[in-house]
């Protein structure tokens, strides 16, 4: 594939699966993104290329985003990783590095829990389930049950100054990397029918009014392969204690804090992730 991004449309669980590929090393490296309205290539887009010249490369819309198709039941933290399973079985079953931002971070965790023969290490960012509780639990359970929260997206999707100030305020930590080229391509996903439900329905049945569905805290001891914790330092959706101390409860666990940074530090530094990473595997591989 060399350094081209293709497409490849695949089946993972029983669902159309649509993964961006490139690179052809012997050492392949899962790429898994965000919850919201991400995507694949608008969470690691400018990640790819500067891995597929070591490395093979996937990356796939997880279902319910990107080009992957939805499906009618609940999105839960079992439901991922049971397709991601899929997704590393679909390209020879051989275990992956297996990478992933936030959701695709706790997505990441509980595939090292649930199928650690299939990962060789483990890079959570910035990652769902580096915590027992969220921040304003109660209020947040509330929210997230209420109808605000069903029309939140299409809301929005008609004030690009709204999409813009979450960018400034939640992801990025350098404001000038907040491009209007970057508003608009989320502008186009948000106002895709349908576009919020995979995340609300994720909400919905991994938050519960006193804790989390699944315990990934709880577990983290249990982790058995190499990981490397990546977290911005000033991520406000996932704070940085929640990886300093999960850094401890990991056997085998590096922790790399990306100073200025919040909770899209792959997307605000590629190059410096990149490098990050590749060295770390360097290591250990």
């Amino acid at each position: 594939m060399g350094g081209r991004i293709e497409k490849m449309r695949i089946r993972a669980n029983g669902v159309g699966v649509t993964c961006h590929c490139a690179g052809g090393g012997d050492d392949a490296i899962v790429l898994l993104h965000g919850a919201g309205v991400d995507s694949a290539m608008l969470s690691w887009g400018e990640v790819i290329p500067l891995l597929s010249g070591r490395y093979r490369v996937i990356a796939p819309d997880l279902p319910g985003y990107g080009t992957s198709d939805r499906i009618d039941g609940e999105y839960t933290l079992a439901f991922y990783a049971e397709a991601v399973k899929g997704v590393v079985e679909a390209f020879g079953g051989e275990p992956v590095v297996l990478v992933g931002l936030s959701l695709g971070g706790g997505i990441c965790l509980n595939m090292a829990l649930a199928y650690p023969e299939l990962v060789r290490a483990l890079v959570p960012v910035d990652a769902w389930g580096l915590f027992d509780r969220l921040p304003w639990h109660r209020l947040t359970h509330w929210f997230v049950h209420s109808r605000i929260n069903d029309n939140l997206y299409a809301w929005a999707g008609k004030h690009p100054s709204v999409i813009r100030f979450s960018l400034e305020y939640s992801l990025f930590g350098d404001k000038s990397r907040v491009g209007d080229g970057l508003v608009d391509e989320i502008l186009e996903a948000i106002r895709e029918p349908g576009a919020g439900r995979p995340f609300v329905s994720f909400q919905r049945s991994e938050i519960t009014p006193t804790g989390l569905a699944t315990d990934l805290f709880g577990r983290l001891q249990e982790i058995a392969v190499p990981t490397l914790l990546v977290h911005g330092a000033l991520d406000r959706a996932v704070p940085v204690e929640g990886a300093i101390l999960a850094g401890e409860k990991i056997p085998d666990c590096e922790v790399y804090l990306m100073e200025g940074c919040k909770h899209w530090p792959q997307k605000e530094r590629p190059q410096e992730f990149a490098r990050v990473l590749q060295a770390y595997l360097g290591r250990r591989l």
